[in-house]
C-alpha cells in the first residue's frame, strides 16, 4: 500500500510569516530526519516565498530551514519594500499631483510601496535547479504557488511537480502547470494598494490570497492525502470593547489583511472537516460512490496575539513607515496594521521562536500525524 501523500500549506500574512519559520524548525527536529515528511507543498503570499525555498530543500530540510531561519532574522523592512522617507514623500506627492491635475494625463502611483528590495533578494535566493531535481527525485511530488489574476478575476494556482498531474479548473479558480520562477513567489506576495501588480508572462498577477477562496484546494487537486497547515493568527475570537471608538481608515486596513490572509483558510479547513465528519457516517458502498475523500488536517496557530507582540517592537519600524502609520491612524492601535509590515529583527525572532515553542509544546501529535517514530 503507497504511503500517503502528506501536504504543507502556508498561507499569506506579511512579516507574520516568521511564525511558519519556527514552526517548520520544530518540525524539523521532530522529525530529525533529513528527507522533508511534506511530499506537497503549497503557498500564497508570503507562504509562497517560504514554500518555494522549503520545497526546494526536500532532500535536506535540516539544511534548508537553517538557511531559511538566517535569512528571516536578517531581515529587515528595507530588504522588503523601500522604507526611505523621500521615496514615500514622492510617492505621495504623487498621489496629490494626480488627484489635483489627472485630467491634464498626470498618472498616478501603481502602489504605495516599492517592493523592488524584495524582487531582488528573490532573484537571489531561488534556486529553481534545487526544485527540479527534487521532483525528478522523487522526493517532492507537487510544488504549488497561487497567485490572483487582475485580467481573469480568478486565483491561478502555478504548480510544478509530478508529470501525472494535470491542470484543474474551478468557479474562480485554477491550477496551470508552469515552470516556478522568482517572478511568481513576487506576483502572489504583492499585495493590493501596497504594491504594484507584478506581470507573469502576458498577464498581471497580485498577492495570491486575494481571490483564494479555497486555500487548500491546490494541496487536495495534487493529491494530497494529510495537509499540515501553518496558520498565521491565534484562534481566540476578539472581545467587542463598549467603550471603542469608530475604527480609523489604518484600522481598517488592518482588519481587511485579517479577512484576506486568515478568513478563508479557516472557512475551508471547517468545510473539509466537516465533509470528513459527512463522509465518516455513510457506509464503504455509499462512500464509494463519491468522489470525496477523507484527508486528515492539523492545524498549527500562534498561541498568543501577534498583535500585542508588534505592539511591543513596532518602535523597530522605519521612521517614515511610522509617520505614514500615523497619517492612516493605525500608530498606537491594535498593532494589526503593524504586525504585517514589521520586518524587523526582534519581531521576526519572537516570531520565529514562538512557532517553534509552540510546534515543540505538540510534538507528540505532529509525530503521529507525519508517522514519524521519536
Amino acid at each position: 500500500m503507497p504511503r500517503p501523500k502528506i501536504a504543507l500549506v502556508l498561507q499569506g500574512g506579511g512579516a507574520r510569516g516568521a511564525y511558519q519559520i519556527g514552526a517548520l524548525k520544530a518540525v524539523a527536529e521532530i522529525t530529525r530526519r533529513k528527507r522533508s515528511p511534506f511530499q506537497i507543498v503549497c503557498g500564497s503570499s508570503v507562504g509562497a516565498i517560504n514554500a518555494a525555498p522549503f520545497a526546494a530543500s526536500s532532500g535536506d530540510i535540516q539544511h534548508g530551514i537553517r538557511h531559511l531561519e538566517r535569512l528571516w532574522r536578517g531581515l529587515h523592512c528595507g530588504k522588503v519594500y523601500d522604507a526611505r522617507g523621500l521615496t514615500l514623500f514622492g510617492t505621495s506627492a504623487r498621489w496629490v499631483w494626480t488627484l489635483l491635475f489627472g485630467h491634464l494625463g498626470a498618472e498616478a502611483p501603481a502602489a504605495l510601496l516599492d517592493n523592488a528590495p524584495l524582487g531582488r533578494l528573490l532573484e537571489r535566493e531561488f534556486n529553481r535547479r534545487h526544485i527540479v531535481g527534487a521532483i525528478r527525485s522523487g522526493v517532492l511530488h507537487a510544488l504549488c504557488i497561487t497567485a490572483s489574476s487582475y485580467d481573469e478575476g480568478k486565483a491561478i494556482t502555478f504548480f510544478e511537480g509530478a508529470p501525472e498531474l494535470r491542470n484543474w479548473e474551478r468557479a474562480r479558480r485554477r491550477g496551470v502547470r508552469a515552470d516556478i520562477g522568482p517572478r511568481h513567489l513576487l506576483a502572489s506576495s504583492s499585495l493590493p494598494f501596497a504594491f504594484a501588480p507584478v506581470r507573469v508572462g502576458d498577464r498581471f498577477f497580485g498577492d495570491g490570497s486575494l481571490r483564494l477562496t479555497a486555500p487548500l484546494s491546490p494541496a487536495i487537486h495534487t493529491g494530497a492525502d494529510r495537509i499540515m497547515i501553518i496558520a498565521a493568527r491565534d484562534n481566540r475570537p476578539d472581545q467587542p470593547d463598549p467603550a471603542a471608538a469608530s475604527p480609523t481608515f489604518g484600522e481598517m486596513i488592518g482588519h481587511a489583511l485579517d479577512i484576506l490572509f486568515n478568513d478563508n483558510l479557516d472557512s475551508d479547513h471547517e468545510r473539509l472537516s466537516r465533509i470528513n465528519h459527512t463522509l465518516s457516517l455513510l457506509t464503504d458502498e455509499a462512500r464509494s460512490q463519491t468522489p470525496l475523500r477523507n484527508i486528515d488536517t492539523l492545524m498549527l496557530s500562534p498561541s498568543h496575539d501577534l498583535r500585542s507582540i508588534a505592539s511591543r517592537y513596532q518602535h523597530e519600524l522605519p521612521r517614515a513607515i511610522r509617520l505614514m502609520m500615523r497619517s492612516v491612524g493605525s500608530w498606537g492601535s491594535d498593532g494589526r496594521l503593524v504586525s504585517y509590515l514589521l520586518f524587523e529583527a526582534g519581531y521576526i525572532g519572537a516570531l520565529i521562536d514562538l512557532g517553534h515553542d509552540d510546534t515543540m509544546a505538540r510534538a507528540d501529535e505532529i509525530r503521529e500525524f507525519l508517522d514519524v517514530r521519536a
